[in-house]
């Protein structure tokens, strides 16, 4: 028999906790490895390219883990013109990221002390994976060119406490900037002063698992990443980004969420709970008369196995089971934690 009792404020605890896990497939942090699918390479490949830390060609639970894509301004470095054949997919991603990072009426992108850059390359973590965002200071990322030449990546959120100023549709908005995660948060100059001529190496965007970078910037002097931008060429930039990626052999992150905890403290005092329609609680008489066992009558005793919570309307909410029974009695008196996580 269920047995009902109002929850006071006092009996209702609310915790805000915050928990990190490794963002790749099977909860890896970092990975070192990185695939290709060939089918959606050939559909895909002139814009867009999916990363999967396994082969999906020999594993058949190989999952997208992020995909890279190339952008411009007036479409350079893809097949189109205005006017001539060609869907123009470098402007088409350069738009949507504009759009939806961007301010109405931006149409060039700003890398720290540096605007009115035309071309981007991004990167764009599987949503199912990357869940509520992307933890700040937490993610690594090695390229490297052709040329040998590796630059470490990382944000500089342990410096930069909520962000950027610039008015964005999303914040916070971090600046990529050289560094790197092992043996401690380490950034190798500060985002202000990477590089007055070129910018920064780009933008994060942690609540849209999101990372914009500055092609400019990784085509001069860091580490010479050839991009090109032919006007109604295929040049297939984003699949220069994943080489340069995959070459560089080490990626690191980890998502955040945040998880809400209501504790529900249920207490049986000792004159409450003493009671049951349990059948060994009672006896029956010839005459069909239910009446308690003697022994139970001026002691009862009842155990308590489960706990349910109601809402005003008295409709089921949770059911909480106890591991073991919790003898209950006049002289013993209970409480019992119920933890909801949400």
């Amino acid at each position: 028999m269920a047995y009902y009792k109002n929850l006071e404020g006092t009996d209702v605890v609310q915790n805000v906790g915050l928990v990190t896990s490794g963002i790749f497939q099977d909860g890896a942090s970092s990975i070192t490895q990185f695939h290709t699918s060939s089918t959606q390479y050939t559909n895909t490949g002139d814009y867009s390219v999916d990363s999967y830390r396994y082969n999906p060609g020999t594993n058949a639970s190989a999952s997208v883990q992020f995909g890279v894509a190339f952008g411009h301004s007036d479409g350079s470095g893809s097949l189109g013109t205005k006017g001539s054949t060609g869907d123009r997919p470098a402007a088409a991603v350069y738009g949507q990221f504009n759009n939806l990072i961007n301010p109405p009426q931006t149409t060039r992108w700003t890398f720290g002390p540096v605007s009115d850059i035309k071309n981007i390359y991004t990167l764009s973590f599987n949503r199912a994976r990357m869940r509520e965002e992307v933890e700040p200071g937490g993610w690594e990322l090695h390229v490297t060119s052709g040329t040998g030449k590796t630059v470490r990546l990382i944000d500089d959120s342990s410096t930069l406490e909520g962000g950027n100023n610039n008015q964005r549709n999303f914040a916070p908005e971090y600046n990529i900037v050289s560094g790197t995660l092992i043996g401690g948060t380490s950034i190798y100059k500060a985002a202000a002063s990477e590089n007055s001529t070129l910018g920064s190496f780009g933008t994060f965007y942690p609540k849209l698992g999101v990372m914009v970078f500055n092609p400019q910037r990784l085509t001069s002097g860091s580490i010479a990443l050839v991009t090109l931008s032919g006007s109604n060429s295929d040049d297939r930039n984003a699949l220069t980004f994943f080489k340069a990626i995959k070459d560089g052999q080490y990626f690191q992150a980890k998502r955040q969420e945040q998880i809400k905890s209501n504790h529900y403290f249920v207490r049986a005092t000792s004159q409450e709970f003493n009671a049951t329609t349990n059948e060994t609680f009672y006896t029956q008489s010839v005459s069909g008369i239910k009446t308690v066992v003697p022994g139970l009558r001026t002691d009862p005793k009842t155990y308590i196995t489960t706990v349910g919570l109601y809402n005003d309307s008295s409709e089921l909410l949770a059911v909480a089971k106890l591991s073991q029974p919790i003898l209950k009695s006049k002289s013993r008196e209970a409480l019992i934690k119920v933890k909801l996580d949400f």
